[in-house]
């Protein structure tokens, strides 16, 4: 079925800067109860379809802009075999993250220390961990792992990340549109300093695993996972999960 002319009113109103497709697609449930994760599921089934039938286009910068401008609510991702996918809700209630505060988020997602940020701005270093939390919570994300495809995304409207594997398609479910945002899951052999098993613990962190699921999978305790995070971050000369992505971004993992 042909997207309506209103939907690609919606569409074209929303994405002026880059042109993602809408495809009217069956009716696939509501966005509310819990985010499905399995990509048998099928509003991630309807998703896909849209998503799979585009080109590669990087168009992360611009997914980040919207994001920050309100236009974009982040609500589940899953791990396919070789795409990591983000659906993102279309919404335009929500105000603009300050310039201040969105200037802040944008480094920390960048990987720099927020002692480093905060003494280059002449602000106080609770002030710039204050502007990075206030924007987290504004964009849905303080009580969650903030999702690899956005970290992406500010890393390439930073101009430091390319991803030109990368997709993105508008789809609609019960006459609301979404976005899904697929990006690849990293190379992570690039990373050829780490030890076999420090690659598979920084593949499971770039994704968004946190130390108790990474230790729970791999069936070690945390603290020895704990070793291998400090192992690994040694290894990269990176402070954090973001340093850790940005590094890969320059290994060309994600190419």
């Amino acid at each position: 079925m042909p997207p309506s002319v209103s939907q690609i009113a919606v569409a074209e109103e929303y994405a002026p800067s880059w042109n993602p497709p809408a495809r009217a697609l069956a009716l696939v449930g509501p966005f509310d109860g819990p985010a499905p994760r399995d990509e048998n599921d099928p509003l991630w089934r309807a998703a896909l379809s849209a998503v799979n039938a585009t080109t590669p286009e990087d168009a992360l910068a611009a997914v980040w802009d919207d994001l920050t401008r309100g236009r974009l609510r982040p609500w589940c991702h899953t791990i396919a075999r070789d795409q990591i996918h983000l659906i993102a809700r279309l919404d335009r209630s929500r105000s603009s993250l300050s310039a201040d505060d969105a200037a802040v988020l944008v480094r920390v997602l960048c990987g720099e220390p927020q002692k480093v940020i905060a003494s280059e701005l002449g602000i106080a270093t609770s002030t710039a961990s204050g502007r990075c939390l206030r924007s987290l919570d504004e964009l849905d994300l303080a009580h969650r792992t903030v999702p690899l495809a956005l970290v992406l995304a500010a890393q390439s409207w930073a101009g430091i990340a390319r991803v030109p594997a990368a997709r993105t398609a508008l789809f609609e479910q019960r006459g609301q549109l979404a976005l899904i945002i697929s990006v690849p899951r990293p190379a992570i052999a690039h990373m050829a300093t780490l030890t076999r098993a420090e690659q598979e613990v920084a593949q499971s962190l770039i994704e968004g695993d946190c130390r108790k699921e990474i230790a729970r999978r791999r069936e070690r305790s945390v603290h020895t996972v704990a070793r291998q995070f400090s192992s690994v971050f040694t290894r990269l000369r990176v402070g954090g999960r973001y340093g850790l992505i940005r590094c890969a971004v320059e290994l060309r993992c994600f190419s």
